[in-house]
């Protein structure tokens, strides 16, 4: 194919062809002068901003933040936090911020019942949480008063004495200590003159409530797990702790 820019004919056809360099070359030779008539004249040319830019003390830098800003805050999610502590107000860590949503999501999750409060999970119970040293003394003061207990009611000493220590974290509990209520969990809101008014009253309070208890005195378990399957207590692990007490503190030797 020739490069020539003359038309040919040939018979019954019209056969054009085209100069492509030939064509690149003045294109880029006339787009460089409209470059370049372009720069002179914004070099000689004096810009007179608007009247109104004038009267707001614009310029076209502060213009440009100001659209830069509007930019921002419009495409992106900007949050700030802030936290008041003994150190003075500071900005969340990353790390904080991700325990915080994580603590607000399982929070979410939680049961509402229809109420607003947020209810704490409570640790599991352990023997270990009693006073040792206030359990010690408070079986040396009782235990005689729980073999009473059982030779009248039937009670055996060891989940007599254990029930006490529970319901009364062994005589430091406020209803012990104000109302000599050891076995407050049971009877509520009752003073006592004594101590001993108040197991006495507890051994009244168990024999007339569950009476088929009377016949499980074969040994402390047995009696422990007939309770069990009253409605003495509400707590699932009840008969456990009294277990654990006993076993802990070598109660079944009553």
């Amino acid at each position: 194919m020739s490069r020539s820019t003359t038309p040919t004919h040939t018979a019954g056809q019209q056969i054009f062809t085209i100069n492509w360099s030939l064509l690149l070359r003045r294109l880029r030779l006339r787009g460089g002068q409209v470059l370049t008539s372009a720069r002179h004249r914004a070099n000689t040319t004096e810009y007179i901003p608007p009247v109104w830019m004038s009267q707001l003390r614009l310029t076209w830098f502060r213009l440009g933040l100001i659209v830069l800003c509007a930019f921002v805050f419009t495409q992106k999610q900007i949050d700030f936090t802030f936290t008041v502590g003994a150190n003075g107000v500071g900005t969340q860590t990353s790390e904080q911020q991700s325990t915080a949503a994580t603590q607000i999501s399982a929070l979410s999750m939680l049961p509402t019942g229809g109420s607003s409060a947020v209810v704490a999970a409570t640790p599991a119970w352990t023997v270990a949480q009693l006073d040792a040293s206030a359990v010690r003394d408070y079986i040396n003061r009782f235990e005689r008063v729980a073999r009473t207990e059982e030779e009248k009611y039937g009670i055996p000493a060891a989940a007599k004495l254990a029930m006490a220590i529970l319901e009364s974290e062994a005589g430091q509990a406020t209803a012990a200590i104000k109302d000599n209520n050891h076995f407050a969990a049971t009877i509520a809101t009752e003073y006592y003159d004594n101590a001993w008014t108040s197991w006495r009253a507890h051994s009244q309070l168990v024999t007339e409530r569950f009476p088929a208890l009377a016949h499980e005195t074969v040994n402390y378990q047995q009696w422990i797990a007939a309770l069990a399957r009253t409605s003495y207590s509400s707590d699932p692990q009840y008969s456990q702790k009294l277990l654990d007490i006993i076993a802990a503190y070598d109660l079944k030797h009553l």
